[in-house]
């Protein structure tokens, strides 16, 4: 029982100093309680210290990207933050975690090593993070589907309020011409309505383009504070309503 209190309160001490070196950090998904950084050099084919070690942790945050590996350098201020995404690129090969970060302007590729004291951490580290990677690369699929799908349909609405624009002036050339033809206003508007262009059909998305556009917008938070303020809404209302129902059947009953 001890054990399990000074681990939580551990936890939470963690988490503070996640969260003051990252303010949108909700939660710690994994931990190691320490490695060692390096680097491989790409001239004498070797790996070298980079001088950052300390603990490691894979921490959930609320904006993208979704997740960070940390590396809390006991050694200096320089700690090692790399963002967990779809295209993250890792490999476990003993006794090194091998990832590739891009790093500068440029987008220089440094291959980079991680040496863990436990190797029972670096193997419970190395297939969190395969499964982080897989279920977001999975996610920003589903988003890149759900983007394409939304352009799909703007494109569909500009056309139709074109054609309504045009359908609109038609109409307006119609009535102009019907003030100085009276007698014949009824052919008029029927050759009117016949000389309207037709509408352009609406995009109708297939069963699996629904699910992958209705699965992205699970994912957002907007979206989903949207539904819920919506739901507090409808649930405020019903215990409203509740409440004079109730009312009102204890005042028959007294006056019963």
């Amino acid at each position: 029982m001890a054990s399990s209190v000074s681990s939580d309160a551990r936890r939470r001490a963690n988490l503070r100093v996640l969260q003051r070196l990252d303010p949108l950090i909700l939660d710690i998904a994994g931990s190691a309680t320490h490695v060692v950084l390096y680097e491989f050099n790409t001239t004498s084919q070797q790996w070298e210290k980079t001088g950052c070690e300390g603990s490691l942790f894979v921490a959930k945050r609320s904006e993208v990207p979704r997740f960070t590996l940390v590396v809390l350098n006991r050694s200096s201020k320089d700690n090692l933050e790399v963002p967990i995404t779809g295209k993250f690129q890792m490999q476990l090969q003993e006794p090194y975690l091998i990832f590739r970060e891009a790093k500068g302007d440029g987008g220089t590729v440094k291959i980079r090593g991680i040496w863990f004291h436990d190797g029972a951490e670096r193997t419970a580290v190395s297939d969190l993070l395969s499964r982080l990677v897989t279920s977001l690369e999975q996610i920003e699929q589903l988003e890149e589907n759900h983007a394409h799908d939304a352009e799909a349909l703007l494109g569909t609405d500009k056309r139709e309020h074109s054609a309504k624009s045009s359908s609109g002036k038609a109409s307006k050339d119609t009535a102009a011409k019907t003030d100085h033809h009276k007698n014949n206003a009824v052919e008029a508007g029927n050759t009117a309505t016949s000389k309207q262009p037709p509408h352009v059909n609406n995009l109708v998305l297939d069963k699996k383009s629904l699910q992958l556009s209705l699965l992205s917008l699970i994912q957002d938070e907007r979206f989903l504070d949207l539904i819920h303020a919506q739901y507090l809404k409808v649930a405020h209302a019903r215990g409203v309503r509740d409440k004079h129902g109730n009312s009102a059947g204890d005042d028959a009953n007294n006056n019963g």
